[in-house]
C-alpha cells in the first residue's frame, strides 16, 4: 500500500460527507475515518451519506458501509471516538495527510497543530448558513492559526446551531475533496483560502501568508495540551 494515498478524515458530517464520497473511488487507497455522533434526521439534508434509515445509527458505521459499496477494494479503517490530544499524533503518524470537517473550533485548530506538528499537510473547511471556507495548510506554509489566530473567547455561531445550507458544505467539501488530489498528485497548495458565498454566487481564491506572531508557525506551540482547546472555550 502507498503511503502517499493514506487520508484521515477527522468527521463525516455535512463537510465529512460529501470528502468521503469524492476520495472513495478517487484512487485513494486507505482512509481513516474519526467521528463519535449517530446519524440525526435533522442532518440529512447535508450529511448526504446517509439515509432515513440510518437514523439513530452510528455515524461512522454507516459511513463505512457506503464507502466499501463505492470503492470495494478500498481499506477503510473506523475510529469511533473525538479526535483528542491525547490520540492525535499516534493518528497522524499512520497517514500523510487529514482532512478536516469538524462542527467545533476547537477540534478545528487541535488538528492544525497536531499536523504542523506531525508534519503533514491539513485539509480544513468551516460553514455556516450560506457562505463558508476552505483552507490548505502544508508543513512550511500559513497555518490555520495564520488565519483565525486562535479560538474565539466569546460566542461564535457554528453550523449545529446558526444552521448551514446542505448545498454550501457540499461545495466546501467538494473543495476540500479537490485540494487533497492535488496533494496526492505532488502540488503543493499550501496557504490556498477558498471564500465560498452562496447567496452571491461567488467562489474566490486568496493566499494566506505566515504571520511573523504566529505561535504556531514561530515553534512557540510544541505540545497538545488539553486546556489549549478547552480553556478558550469555556471563557
Amino acid at each position: 500500500m502507498s503511503v502517499a494515498h493514506r487520508v484521515l478524515v477527522v468527521g463525516a458530517g455535512g463537510l465529512g460527507s460529501p470528502v468521503l464520497r469524492l476520495l472513495a473511488p478517487s484512487g485513494v487507497e486507505h482512509i481513516t475515518i474519526v467521528d463519535d455522533d449517530v446519524v440525526d434526521e435533522s442532518n440529512l439534508h447535508r450529511q448526504t451519506l446517509y439515509k432515513d434509515r440510518d437514523v439513530g445509527q452510528s455515524k461512522i458505521e454507516q459511513a463505512v458501509r457506503v464507502l466499501r459499496e463505492l470503492s470495494p477494494k478500498l481499506s477503510v479503517r473506523a475510529v469511533e471516538g473525538r479526535f483528542v490530544p491525547g490520540t492525535a499524533m499516534d493518528l497522524l503518524s499512520e497517514h500523510t495527510l487529514v482532512v478536516e470537517g469538524a462542527d467545533n473550533l476547537a477540534t478545528k485548530f487541535l488538528v492544525a497543530d497536531a499536523a504542523r506538528l506531525a508534519g503533514v499537510p491539513a485539509v480544513q473547511a468551516g460553514a455556516v448558513r450560506w457562505a463558508g471556507w476552505a483552507f490548505c495548510a502544508l508543513p512550511d506554509s500559513a497555518c490555520l492559526r495564520c488565519l483565525f489566530e486562535d479560538i474565539p473567547r466569546d460566542r461564535v455561531d457554528t453550523c449545529a446551531e446558526a444552521g448551514v445550507v446542505g448545498p454550501v458544505v457540499g461545495v466546501l467539501g467538494g473543495l476540500e475533496a479537490a485540494l487533497v488530489c492535488r496533494l496526492l498528485q505532488g502540488e503543493r497548495p499550501g496557504g490556498e483560502l477558498w471564500h465560498y458565498d452562496a447567496l452571491k454566487g461567488a467562489l474566490r481564491k486568496t493566499f494566506v501568508r505566515r504571520r511573523s506572531d504566529c505561535p504556531l508557525c514561530a515553534g512557540e506551540i510544541q505540545d497538545l495540551r488539553m486546556e489549549r482547546y478547552t480553556a478558550a472555550c469555556a471563557a
